[in-house]
């Protein structure tokens, strides 16, 4: 039998009994270690030890300190202790004291650093919040005693810095922070909190372990899914039609293709905060087919990883039928005014938008979202806008506002939304302005086919809702008249069972009173002014909306040069756009291309999201209004009426609160 080694050198060995083995054998800047026996201390003069010590490969000179672990280390615990020790001789008298107890450990690790010039911990994830998928590195850095923090987006961006001078970041320099965390993130399945120090040379992994606070959610929701579906509150009839929609010709049909039996019995769809959420177990089984599900997966769901986009899709045979559904909306006829007619007529319209939403649902979910991760910049306006959007937008941007007294559109697919025409308060806030439009080249080849028939599937969303709109108003005019509603706008806030219970001569039902309606209206316009969280993990809401807490993460990307100043006006939904004054600095985060028409007057526009496919990107980049996106995070940190000053060359954006001159 061969004597176990008193000190033993722990070489990198993916079977080694330390986890330190381990992660030099994947390549991970593990410092030099050893294991240490209790019997290579016992019985040992401090002197003879210290010179034992002394004796061991030194990497360092004399510049070298010791980190001594005891305890248990499996994958998810950590040692009990972790102590620095500045000579051999503190070491041996470390030793002697750990193995002079009553309970003394076989064994210890020890390790030798060079002196640092920084420590601190890299988490690989936020610490605190499921929906960010930040890198927050904390730590202390030679010539600033103060903790500091330092938090990148996950394309290596620094958003924040609680320093400024003898700055964390700026010591051991962002790339190599950087490269720690693609080195713990490619070999680790959960999200890690890795103990580090830098030597001025070299970032060293003293240990790693899975972040404690952030388990894996066991259900997620997001409002982030759908390329211009969904993008606003909701009402519960729009929700019920245009959900069941999806649900029964989309989501369906998809998971029986693919066999998914676990999503046979889970909805795809619920209504939160008046917003539609989708289920993200279903982007979690389609992770593995479409690039583009990545950002509609929680951190903790995405897979290492990446898959490559996929080729854009042969769409002949969806050409053909946009063309027979858009003919089936065209000859639609209003019927007559009775509620047998009246019933019919909504029933046609119910199945012409199932036949829509199997294409819509394709497109918005799997196709679009895919080739858009290939596309940097923004698409040209007239690849998302219908040609009637583009034409308004042009006459706004030309000084001309006649259009918009005869115009057609809404900001919103759902049917409660008024057309211009009817000159609801939206429209009122619709006015001229004098920019000039700069012409960018229009991607080629089928990525253009796919992003035309993208923007006619839309069109064709928002003219059903037209048809709708018309049916329901007299729908709602009828149950006001045999005084079985209040008001004819109250049907929309009817789910789709508590309407055929209605229509079908069984009276309101008890759980759509008209105090219940009443508050529903109430809350969908408050919800629609405030926004949503953007997930809903195991209950909890994650994101924007609700509480408005103060945040730092105001830095984006330039997307448009230029710096402007003025107050903060943030976009939740079509029922903010009233709101806008001409020279406001407009925060949001998704965005109805329905909406361009008001957000020309926007002296700058600040988007949460990196999207080339956002209509307000594009808006900014084709008629110079300065921009900045992916600034994360930046919807839950700003309030209307803040004084902001945006400079978008640098992509910063600085606000405060407005004084008044009573205070």
């Amino acid at each position: 039998m061969t004597p176990v080694m008193s000190i033993e050198v722990l070489t990198a060995d993916p079977e080694g009994g330390e986890n330190l083995q381990r992660w030099a054998a994947l390549g991970l800047p593990v410092p030099p270690s050893w294991r240490v026996m209790r019997s290579a201390v016992e019985g040992v003069a401090s002197e003879a030890l210290a010179n034992t010590l002394k004796a061991l490969p030194r990497m360092f000179a004399e510049e070298r300190y010791w980190v001594l672990q005891q305890g248990p280390m499996n994958p998810d615990s950590r040692r009990e202790s972790l102590l620095n020790l500045d000579s051999d001789a503190a070491l041996a008298a470390a030793l002697h004291s750990i193995f002079a107890r009553e309970q003394a450990p076989e064994h210890v690790v020890i390790q030798a650093l060079p002196r640092q010039k920084a420590a601190g911990v890299l988490f690989t994830r936020h610490p605190l919040r499921q929906d960010l998928p930040h890198v927050v590195v904390e730590g202390v850095a030679d010539g600033n005693p103060d903790r500091q923090r330092a938090i990148f987006d996950e394309s290596g961006r620094l958003v924040h810095a609680s320093h400024d001078n003898a700055a964390l970041h700026k010591v051991i320099g962002e790339a190599r922070l950087l490269a720690l965390h693609d080195s713990l993130k490619s070999n680790f399945d959960r999200p890690q909190a890795g103990e580090w120090v830098f030597d001025g040379d070299k970032v060293w992994l003293l240990q790693t372990l899975p972040v404690g606070s952030l388990p894996e959610p066991r259900e997620a929701w997001t409002r982030r899914a759908g390329h211009t579906l969904f993008n606003q509150a909701e009402t519960p009839l729009w929700y019920t039609l245009a959900g069941r929609w999806l649900k029964t010709a989309f989501w369906e049909p998809l998971v029986q293709r693919n066999g998914w039996q676990q999503l046979n019995k889970i909805e795809p769809y619920r209504r939160q905060h008046s917003h539609i959420y989708t289920n993200c177990a279903y982007f979690r089984a389609l992770q593995d087919q479409h690039a583009g599900v990545v950002g509609q997966v929680p951190p903790a769901w995405q897979g290492l990883e990446r898959v490559k986009p996929s080729a854009a899709p042969g769409l002949f045979f969806k050409q053909i039928a946009v063309g027979s559904i858009r003919r089936a909306i065209r000859q639609w006829q209003m019927p007559e005014v009775t509620r047998d007619t009246l019933w019919r007529g909504f029933m046609q319209l119910d199945a012409i938008g199932e036949r829509l939403s199997r294409i819509d649902g394709e497109l918005a979910y799997l196709h679009v979202p895919d080739r858009l991760t290939v596309t940097g910049d923004p698409l040209p306006l007239s690849l998302l806008l219908s040609g009637e959007e583009l034409a308004l937008v042009e006459s706004l941007a030309a000084g001309n506002d006649q259009p918009v007294r005869h115009s057609v559109l809404r900001p919103g697919a759902d049917p409660v939304h008024a057309p211009l025409i009817e000159k609801p308060a939206q429209a009122n806030s619709v006015r001229p302005t004098g920019r000039t439009a700069v012409i960018h080249a229009v991607p080629v080849g089928n990525d253009e086919t796919l992003f035309r028939l993208a923007a006619q599937v839309r069109t064709l969303r928002f003219m059903l809702g037209n048809r709708f709109r018309e049916l329901l108003r007299a729908m709602g005019a009828l149950v006001v008249k045999q005084q079985q509603l209040q008001h004819p706008d109250d049907i929309h806030f009817l789910y789709f069972d508590e309407l055929w219970q209605l229509w079908m001569g069984e009276g309101l039902p008890a759980s759509a009173n008209h105090q219940t309606i009443a508050e529903r209206k109430l809350r969908y316009l408050d919800d629609s002014l405030q926004g949503a969280p953007d997930w809903k993990m195991d209950q909890i809401g994650y994101g924007f909306g609700g509480g408005l807490q103060a945040s730092p993460l105001l830095k984006g990307l330039p997307l448009v040069a230029g710096q402007v100043q003025g107050p903060i006006r943030r976009l939740c939904s079509a029922w903010s756009l009233n709101r806008i004054q001409p020279g406001d600095i407009l925060v949001m985060d998704q965005v109805d291309p329905s909406w361009t028409p008001w957000l020309l007057q926007a002296g700058g526009i600040v988007l949460a999201g990196q999207d080339s496919g956002n209509a307000a990107a594009s808006l900014a980049r084709q008629y110079g209004i300065p921009a900045i996106w992916a600034a994360s995070d930046v919807m839950h940190s700003v309030r209307d009426e803040m004084a902001g000053m945006l400079n978008a060359d640098d992509g910063q954006l600085d606000v405060a609160e407005v004084i008044s001159e009573s205070d």
